[in-house]
């Protein structure tokens, strides 16, 4: 089965670490409500104070991760549809089993959690950057954030005491996490996460995280918890920036809502941005808000504006600077079939 991108509804909600409810969305293949928190703010508290607790010995490459994986500009069509449909086809037949009760933490099955992170480093192999590591140890407090969603049918970064199934490790996890309720799989919450339209992008700037640490997913058949404040150093060799649509060919989904940057080896801080077609025609772009520092770093954002991204077609994306050399690069719309 092929993971599928779910389509987004653009409900905008206030970003905070204490706030509940956020992006509404509508999964385009099933019609269920699909539901984001408002994002973990990466400087409410620090990744060490939120993952305390919790030991990392056993810390791993994530299912089919590959090796580091160059400049993105340089791959060939072929190569990224290759890899985009491929990781994409989950291979998970059961995703979680329940428990003997609402509050159980159930089985989640080894190959969801591999379908969602292949998925999650599809999305960063094809921005340029190396691969998420999945850690077991983190995954008793992921699941338990997972089960307390499902059984409280919304989602916080700081549920209360009072929450049925309410466990404090479920909570530590709850406010350093992505969250999603209404999604089948983990899978399908890391393509929400991805493709977010508003929310200051703060759940798609922690996929795309340069310094993206250890991370796990804890899901049922209804909710995910995604641990996003774990940091890793950046490694060396980065694009100058980290972009969605991807430098190079990038799958035609990505064009199709908010087009962002954020830092690589230099940093978007302050910039501005054009975009230009194939005959150098200047192409008329909206700002999105990007604001904050999710994912670790500042970001900019923007829509096209009065024109829809064709299909085989190249795009030139400028950033500029108050002061420095400009930064430019080029994406291809290519259809994965």
């Amino acid at each position: 089965m092929r993971s599928r991108l779910p389509a987004l509804a653009l409900a905008l909600a206030a970003c905070n670490a204490q706030a509940t409810g956020g992006l509404t969305a509508a999964d385009a293949a099933a019609g269920d409500d699909v539901t984001v928190a408002d994002v973990a703010v990466a400087d409410a508290r620090s990744p060490a104070d939120a993952v305390a607790d919790v030991a990392t010995p056993d810390a791993r490459p994530a299912a089919d991760a590959a090796a580091p994986p160059g400049d993105p500009a340089a791959r060939t069509a072929a190569a990224v549809c290759a890899r985009w449909t491929a990781d994409r086809a989950l291979r998970a037949r059961t995703v979680w089993t329940a428990g003997a009760d609402a509050c159980a933490p159930g089985a989640l099955s080894p190959e969801a959690h591999d379908d969602a992170m292949r998925v999650l480093n599809v999305y960063r192999w094809l921005a340029g950057l190396p691969p998420a590591v999945a850690d077991p140890a983190l995954a008793p407090a992921q699941q338990s954030c997972a089960v307390m969603m499902t059984a409280n049918g919304t989602l916080s970064h700081a549920p209360p005491s009072t929450w049925r199934c309410y466990t404090a490790d479920g909570a530590r996890a709850a406010g350093s996490s992505n969250l999603a309720l209404g999604t089948a799989t983990p899978a399908a919450s890391v393509d929400l996460y991805a493709n977010e339209r508003d929310q200051n992008l703060g759940h798609r700037r922690w996929v795309f995280a340069r310094g993206l640490g250890p991370t796990w997913l804890g899901a049922t058949n209804r909710a995910s918890c995604m641990q996003v404040f774990r940091t890793a150093p950046a490694p060396a060799g980065l694009p100058a920036v980290v972009a969605w649509p991807s430098p190079g060919p990038a799958p035609l989904e990505a064009f199709a809502g908010v087009w962002h940057a954020q830092d690589g080896s230099r940093t978007v801080s302050n910039a501005t941005v054009s975009v230009r077609d194939e005959a150098g025609q200047a192409l008329a772009v909206t700002a999105v808000a990007a604001a904050g520092n999710y994912g670790n770093g500042p970001a900019l954002a923007w829509r096209p504006s009065g024109w829809t991204p064709r299909e085989g077609a190249t795009y030139a994306v400028t950033l500029t600077f108050p002061s420095g050399a400009p930064i430019t690069y080029r994406t291809t719309a290519v259809r994965c079939r």
